[in-house]
Formats: structure tokens, C-alpha cells, sequence
């Protein structure tokens, strides 16, 4: 009985160490199998891991062998060793290691000028260049020193001519003074020598004009003697006519003389001037005595004089003529005498003035300056009316007066009576303009009219 006890607690001690075991080994399966999943986990984690660092088939590549070779030579790992050698890189090329591959490809396209060329192949054609540009600098400074060197010799060369040029000059100079001197002496000679001869003429000239005067004076009268002794034979002997007119005394048709001859013969000066009305463009005929001036047998028309003249400028009792006409081998000489049938120094020539004056020369024109313009006009002779009538000789426009602006319709009524005003003496303007053109009356500006009158402004 005892024994079935004893085998009895044997069996049970056995089933519970066993249970014991069995649950401890449960236990440790499942712990085991818990790190087993932790650790296939990692091992899952550390694969994708490595493979973003290298892929299963780039493992085998020589690049990545040869890298991890270098690596583990610097017993470094492989990303460690890559992003040093990288930051390695950028430092050697570009100075700054923490540049990254984008940075440093767009400072090599700047640098280049192309994105595909090597940053190395790039400093090999630049070092060329360089090499070729120090070749032709100095090929450029041999050149220059050679150049130096001519313009150096030149400019020695230049400093000896301008010596000799110096040196020639001073003797020419001195040469000149001397030249100079003699000259004067001779011009003084000379002014003497033509202030004697040029007395001798006038002499000469006075008394052949005077003996001109005499022979003229004895022949007209010789000739009015001829005539009126032709007369008496014609009425002693009954060919008289009481019908008869006889022509104007040929000493009333003279009306100046010949003054002065310049020495080319082309110009002359007359004894009249302003104070007797000439006009710029009058034309006279010339004769050597008056006597000349007579009518043609048969006809009504004067002999015509030796040459004709045309008055070109005017002074106070004189004035300049052109020779625009002369007979050959009759040349126009001091003491010939002018006639011209229709000129009267008595005539009055009406003006009309009128518009906008710049007589005292100052750029502005106003139509205050008229009155200085009929002055001139009254001095010389000519008589300054209001209106155009028949009588007129000329017309003196001045500028246009300005065209005034219309003011407004609610302005005071003085701007509106001077608007009036001006606009008046536009129209005005306008209308001696156009009465003087139809009516074919010369119409000159203030130029025009001082040079017809021989007042040329100052």
C-alpha cells in the first residue's frame, strides 16, 4: 500500500516537473519565436536599408567593389567614404565642399559656356588659350618695344629738324627785318613818287576839264549863234514857218556831269545825289559836250550819247553809276555831261507805309518805328499819304502784324475794342497788299525802299 502511495507521488511529481518543463518550453517557443519575427523584422529593415544604399544588382558592379575596397582601406563605411570623396570633389573644384552636383554643373556651364563639356577638358582649352594669348602678348610687346624704339629715333630726328627749321626761321626772320625795312623805304618812295604823279594828274585833269568847259561853253555858243543866223537866212529868204516848234534848248536837257572815272571805266560818278531825288536803277545818257544833245534830222528822237549809266548807289550830292552801254573808242571821261528827258528833280513821290518796323536794328519790329521811316522818307524828298490813290508811286509794307487771338465772349469789353483793333490792322495789312497788287503799284519792305532812295541802313 505504501509502495502504490510512493509511485502514486513519484507519477505526480513527474506530471507536474513535466507540465513544469512543458510550460517553461512554451513559454521560451514563444519568446523565441516573438525575437525570431523581431529580428527577421531588422534583418527586413536593414535589407531596404541597404538596399537605398546599393541594390542587389549593383553589388556586383567593379565600381562598387572598388569602392568598398577603398572604404574598407580607410576602414571607413561606404557612405561615409563616398560623401567624403565627394566633399573632396567639390573642394578641388569648385572650393566649396558643401556645393552640391547641381551648383557645381551650373558654375560649369557659366564657366564653359556648355553643359556637356568636361570641367578638365574646359580648363585644357582655357589653359590654351591662355598660352595663346601669352604667346601674342609678347608678340605685342616685341612689337611695341620696336615701335618705342622707331618712335624714340623719330622723335630725335624731329627735335634736330625742328633745330634746323629754328635756326633757318631766325635767319629768315632776320633776313625779312632787313627786307622789311628796305620795303618800307621803297613804299615810302613809291607813296611820294604817286602822290606827285597823282598831283600832276588832278592839275592836269582841272585844267583839261576846264579847257573842255571853255571849248564846250564857246562851242554851244558858236552854235546858238549858227542857229539863229540859219534862222534869220530862213526868214530873209521866206522859208520861215510860224508853225514851227523848236526843240527844247539842249542846256535845258542837261541835268549833272561826270565827276570822277574809276580805272577800270566801268563805274563813274555823277554830281547829283539824294538832295536831287535820284533813285536806285535811273538811267542817264551820256555826252561829251551839250551841244551833243540834240534831236535827229527828220525825227523826234534825241542823238543818242556815247554811253548810257545806271545809278547803283547814292550819296548826299553824289552818286555811283555802272556803265552799262559805251561806244568804242569814246570813252566816258571826267566833264562829260548827262541827260535824261524824263527825269525831274522836282518830282514828289507819294508813299503809302504801313505794318510792323525794325529801323533802329535791334531785331524787333513795331509798328511804332513807322514814324523813323517817314522821316527818312520826308528827307530825302518824298511826301507820305494815307490811303492808295491814283497818285501813288509805292507802297512800304512792313512785317505782317501778329494775328491777334479772339478772346472769350465773356471778356471785359477793353480786350474785346483791342482785339478789334489789331484784327483791323491785319485786315488792313491784307487789303493795301492785294488793292496794290491789282492795281500794279510797286510795294517794297524797308530794305528795298532805303535802297531806292540811297539810305542804305547802317
Amino acid at each position: 500500500m505504501a509502495s502504490r502511495t510512493s509511485a502514486g507521488t513519484a507519477v505526480v511529481v513527474t506530471i507536474t516537473i513535466f507540465g513544469i518543463l512543458w510550460f517553461v518550453a512554451t513559454i521560451a517557443a514563444v519568446y523565441f519565436f516573438s525575437e525570431m519575427d523581431n529580428a527577421k523584422g531588422q534583418v527586413r529593415n536593414l535589407q531596404t536599408g541597404y538596399e537605398e544604399i546599393v541594390k542587389a544588382g549593383e553589388r556586383e558592379s567593379e565600381n562598387v567593389r572598388a569602392a568598398l575596397g577603398a572604404a574598407r582601406s580607410d576602414r571607413k563605411s561606404l557612405v561615409d567614404y563616398l560623401m567624403t570623396t565627394n566633399r573632396e570633389l567639390m573642394k578641388v573644384a569648385a572650393g566649396n565642399p558643401d556645393l552640391t552636383l547641381e551648383q557645381l554643373r551650373a558654375r560649369a556651364t557659366e564657366l564653359t559656356g556648355s553643359e556637356t563639356e568636361p570641367l578638365t577638358q574646359a580648363m585644357a582649352r582655357l589653359q590654351g588659350l591662355v598660352k595663346s594669348r601669352d604667346a601674342e602678348l609678347a608678340s605685342a610687346r616685341e612689337r611695341m618695344d620696336r615701335l618705342q624704339a622707331d618712335t624714340d629715333a623719330e622723335r630725335q630726328r624731329i627735335r634736330t629738324v625742328e633745330a634746323g627749321v629754328t635756326q633757318a626761321v631766325d635767319e629768315a626772320n632776320s633776313r625779312v627785318g632787313s627786307y622789311g625795312r628796305d620795303v618800307a623805304d621803297l613804299r615810302t618812295q613809291v607813296e611820294g613818287f604817286e602822290n606827285r604823279v597823282q598831283r600832276e594828274m588832278e592839275d592836269e585833269r582841272s585844267r583839261y576839264q576846264g579847257e573842255i568847259r571853255d571849248k564846250d561853253r564857246l562851242n554851244a555858243d558858236l552854235n546858238q549863234q549858227i542857229l539863229v543866223l540859219q534862222d534869220q537866212v530862213r526868214r530873209l529868204r521866206g522859208e520861215g514857218g510860224t508853225n514851227r516848234v523848236t526843240p527844247l534848248d539842249e542846256f535845258a536837257l542837261v541835268d549833272g556831269e561826270v565827276a570822277a572815272v574809276e580805272p577800270a571805266g566801268d563805274a563813274v560818278v555823277i554830281t547829283l545825289g539824294r538832295k536831287d531825288k535820284l533813285v536806285i536803277g535811273m538811267a542817264f545818257s551820256v555826252y561829251g559836250s551839250a551841244s551833243e544833245i540834240h534831236m535827229l534830222d527828220g525825227t523826234d528822237n534825241y542823238r543818242p550819247g556815247k554811253a548810257v549809266i545806271e545809278v547803283i548807289g547814292i550819296d548826299e550830292s553824289s552818286a555811283r553809276c555802272r556803265v552799262v552801254k559805251a561806244s568804242r573808242g569814246n570813252p566816258v571821261i571826267v566833264g562829260d555831261v548827262i541827260a535824261n528827258p524824263v527825269y525831274d528833280p522836282k518830282k514828289t513821290y507819294n508813299f503809302v507805309v504801313f505794318g510792323n518796323f525794325d529801323v533802329n536794328g535791334d531785331g524787333i519790329a513795331t509798328p511804332f518805328e513807322r514814324d523813323a521811316l517817314v522821316a527818312i522818307i520826308e528827307r530825302w524828298g518824298g511826301k507820305v499819304i494815307d490811303d492808295i490813290a491814283g497818285d501813288l508811286d509805292f507802297l512800304v509794307l512792313g512785317r505782317r502784324p501778329v494775328e491777334p487771338v479772339q478772346p472769350a465772349p465773356n471778356a471785359p469789353r477793353e480786350v474785346y475794342d483791342e482785339y478789334l483793333r489789331l484784327k483791323g490792322r491785319v485786315d488792313r495789312y491784307e487789303a493795301l497788299f492785294a488793292e496794290a497788287s491789282a492795281s500794279s503799284i510797286p510795294v517794297l519792305n524797308e530794305n528795298r525802299l532805303r535802297t531806292l532812295i540811297g539810305e542804305f541802313p547802317r
